[in-house]
């Protein structure tokens, strides 16, 4: 009989690895109000993780842009997403083209 952790581990893990962000990002988003410096640990490498994460799956970027933005109030984060390019340009895609790629026509 699998254990748990044997469970979590499928043969294919892209939808499973879907879902488990799915979950863990969005039981992330009451702590970045009421913790945010468990993001502020390893030189910031749960931020780095962050802005990567900014690309996935629709419900898991609204989540991570959600903590971001909770925790950008640290200076110290704050300046490490105003300087990364990248994640900027992500972002305003997201927000500004991909909305209506769904929809041809904005106005309706």
């Amino acid at each position: 009989m699998p254990t748990e952790l044997e469970e979590c581990v499928p043969s294919l893990p892209g939808p499973l690895l879907t879902s488990t962000s799915t979950i863990a990002v969005e039981n992330l988003v009451p702590y970045s109000k009421t913790q945010p410096s468990i993001f502020k640990t390893a030189q910031l490498t749960p931020i780095k993780d962050l802005k990567l994460l900014v690309k996935d799956y629709p419900p898991i970027a609204k989540n991570v842009l959600t903590i971001l933005i909770n925790i950008s109030t640290d200076p110290e984060i704050l300046k490490s997403l105003a300087e990364d390019d990248a994640l900027l340009e992500s972002i305003f895609i997201r927000v500004t083209v991909r909305p209506f790629l769904h929809d041809p026509d904005p106005t309706s």
